[in-house]
């Protein structure tokens, strides 16, 4: 995890192992014998395929339900391990093995609140002695590092560098016909530039826990990039958000406000600020499906005609296999120009995306995201004389890798691409980045 309060991977990796032999003990079950032979030799990528496999026939028996917590674990899906140690203690309320376990998990996420309350309810009744001392070692650390009831931070900083063959999404010609004026020689920011960079970026993450399911958070981040290329704007993204997310059920709902100002050569361009709201549901075996809305403005510091109201729908379904995750997106937004004389800049417009994620070991992580989307807008371009019809594409591969808990290193490439059938919207663009990052 990434403050000073949470324990190393490695002692609540232990401690939930110190735990298997006396839950498993009573399996006469072949594959659940077999799946924590798998556990104890640390083949964790073939224990999470053998967990997802016997989900469907097994879940909800408690020992299977705790081994495939400990899979879900090894595997990096904490949230995974949590829900199925939940439903092992709901069948065996007073089992303390299973209760440490979730108290370990909680820990691990940073949940301290919930960590918390399950550790005290051990510490009431007696237990083994390796159990005890593991119980109060992990009431102490909560005590040292903060209290519960004032939140905690989660917080890191980050430096890249790379390439960028258009990082102002420009056009590839420097000549471009209007009717009114014929040709029209660009602006060289409005041209294709190819120039090298370095970004720093860093968040500031607040989380207060008002039950083991809900809590109220805060976040404000910034991501400043400067570029070699003198005719490339340097440019600056903030963001500051405040919500709340809660479970209800097996529903899990958040909502926030949320704040993104963006600043070009030092001046403000945009304002960016709305409110978001989500809601999601598990579905069949580790799969789940929720619906993100959002409702916000464009405010712009000069070019007030382009002002626009925001108005998105983003559904999604995404499902487990094995160390992999896929993700599928349908998308459908409104841009509503605040002036009648820019109807030309309103639109409706339509998306897909998929990401997947695989984890390459214990250590290394992947992912990939594609994304679609085509937009129709509402008026004739008074410029071009014509209505802009545009198509958007995007893929993106990026590759992380865990030195321990604190640092990890990040590549990331990316391609975007604009078509329009006006010529001064039409880019193209190639992204390379390699960078570090420090979790406190």
């Amino acid at each position: 995890m990434t403050g000073s309060y949470i324990s190393r991977w490695l002692i609540c990796w232990l401690a939930l192992l110190m735990l298997l032999p006396s839950m498993v003990l009573a399996s006469s079950s072949a594959s659940l014998s077999r799946l924590e032979t798998l556990l104890k030799q640390q083949d964790y990528v073939t224990a999470w395929q053998l967990a997802n496999e016997l989900k469907v026939e097994q879940e909800g028996e408690p020992r299977f339900d705790f081994l495939f917590a400990v899979a879900a674990r090894a595997s990096g899906n904490l949230h995974q391990a949590v829900f199925a140690l939940e439903r092992a203690l709901q069948s065996q309320p007073d089992s303390s093995d299973i209760r440490l376990a979730l108290a370990v998990s909680y820990f691990e996420l940073g949940n301290l609140l919930a960590a918390e309350h399950e550790l005290q309810q051990l510490a009431k009744i007696s237990l083994p002695d390796q159990s005890a001392t593991l119980v109060q070692n992990y009431l102490q650390r909560i005590e040292k590092y903060r209290d519960p009831e004032k939140g905690y931070w989660l917080n890191w900083v980050q430096l890249g560098f790379g390439s960028d063959t258009n990082p102002n999404s420009g056009v590839d010609e420097e000549f471009i016909f209007i009717p009114l004026l014929g040709q029209v020689r660009l602006f060289e920011h409005s041209l294709e530039q190819d120039s090298s960079f370095y970004e720093l970026q860093a968040q500031l993450y607040w989380i207060k826990p008002q039950s083991q399911h809900s809590a109220f958070y805060l976040s404000a981040s910034v991501l400043h990039g400067e570029y070699a290329e003198n005719k490339v704007f340097s440019r600056t993204y903030a963001s500051a958000q405040a919500g709340y997310q809660t479970r209800w059920r097996d529903y899990r709902l958040s909502t926030e406000l949320f704040y993104r100002p963006i600043h070009l050569d030092d001046d403000n361009y945009v304002d960016y600020v709305g409110v978001k709201g989500k809601i999601s549901q598990p579905l069949w075996s580790s799969a789940e499906a929720g619906l993100d809305l959002t409702y916000a403005r464009h405010a712009y510091n000069e070019l007030t005609a382009l002002d626009k109201e925001i108005l998105l729908a983003e559904g999604w379904l995404s499902k487990q296999f094995g160390n992999a995750e896929h993700k599928v997106f349908l998308r459908w937004g409104i841009e509503d120009s605040q002036h009648s004389r820019t109807n030309f800049n309103s639109r409706d417009y339509v998306g897909l995306g998929y990401r997947w994620q695989q984890m390459l070991g214990e250590n290394w992580m992947s992912s990939l995201s594609l994304d679609y989307m085509s937009g129709d807008y509402d008026d004739s371009h008074p410029l071009f004389e014509q209505v802009r019809d545009d198509r958007y594409q995007r893929a993106e591969l990026d590759l992380s890798y865990n030195f321990n808990n604190h640092w990890r290193m990040l590549a990331a490439i990316s391609h975007m691409r604009n078509d329009s059938n006006i010529t001064i919207y039409q880019y193209k663009r190639t992204r390379v980045w390699i960078g570090v990052r420090y979790a406190f």
